[in-house]
């Protein structure tokens, strides 16, 4: 009698050990597979929050460039006059040049409004604007660091930690895909940002460096890639790409007259080869969503 209860008490732990590894298994990773994505991601319905799929949402990973939705909220949100100018620091560009970092093509001492920065910013990914946007809000790129952290603490990014503003692989600066969602549907929220954010190209006021005033086009079409989804098409988005973050993209698309979001990274490739974070993206759209 004792053998057989022994027994029965083995096989209900066992089914309850089992159902629990499916739920955290089914929490942690993708509400449907997608054969070829191989990336975290984080689909979900724009403004109810209703989650469409997601993988690995909660792991703690490098962002690249997916870190200036941030640098581009918190300078809307602490610019009251987004046609104010400032000056290009010349100091940033040796940094530039040694990281080999993407830039919009200011020149220093270029005399520049907030709002052609913020599109420098999104639009070609330019660490130049956004260093320039942050050194001229905080004073330095550290206090305006500072910000960013106290702004993902607010939006309860309890993930996240920010240590540069552009998006360095730093040990200590990291999100997840789940927060970085959070980001981003708060940040659409506002209409200055979601107008930068789903704008493909932008022709900017003349400046005393670019008569013809800056122009800056969506890294999410200056490699070609189509934007079309079988119901719908992407209508905005970030790229990023460092060697530890892999490729990565956060988009919106509108399909059957809805909005959706999503957030992918750790995508295969770099930033010379096929772009594999837009493809893998229409992918899950695609095949997430009817």
């Amino acid at each position: 009698m004792r053998k057989s209860l022994a027994g029965l008490t083995f096989v209900v732990l066992l089914l309850a050990g089992l159902l629990t590894y499916q739920v955290l298994a089914t929490r942690d990773d993708a509400f449907v597979n997608i054969r070829g994505v191989s990336a975290n991601c984080y689909l979900l319905k724009k403004r109810n929050g209703d989650i469409i799929n997601q993988k690995k949402p909660q792991k703690k990973i490098a962002i690249a460039s997916l870190t200036k939705i941030m640098s581009t909220l918190c300078v809307i949100e602490n610019v009251e006059e987004l046609d104010q100018m400032t000056t290009v620091p010349k100091q940033i560009f040796l940094d530039l040049h040694q990281n080999n970092l993407a830039v919009a093509g200011l020149q220093p001492g270029e005399v520049v409004s907030y709002r052609d920065l913020l599109y420098g910013i999104l639009l070609p990914s330019g660490a130049d604007a956004t260093l320039t946007a942050a050194i001229s809000v905080s004073g330095s790129e550290e206090m305006f660091v500072t910000e960013m952290n106290r702004k993902a603490a607010e939006l309860g990014m309890v993930n996240t930690h920010f240590t540069n503003s552009i998006g360095l692989d730093k040990g200590d600066h990291y999100s997840t895909v789940e927060d970085l969602a959070l980001l981003l549907e708060y940040a659409l929220a506002n209409e200055i940002f979601y107008n930068i954010f789903t704008c493909l190209t932008y022709q900017g006021k003349a400046t005393n460096c670019h008569p013809e005033g800056n122009y800056f086009t969506s890294s999410l079409i200056s490699r070609g890639e189509s934007l079309e989804l079988t119901n719908g098409q992407i209508i905005g988005g970030k790229t990023g790409y460092t060697k530890k973050a892999g490729l990565c993209l956060a988009s919106l698309a509108q399909i059957n007259g809805e909005e959706y979001l999503l957030i992918l990274t750790g995508s295969q490739g770099d930033s010379e080869s096929e772009q594999f974070n837009i493809s893998e993206s229409r992918k899950l759209y695609n095949e997430s969503l009817p």
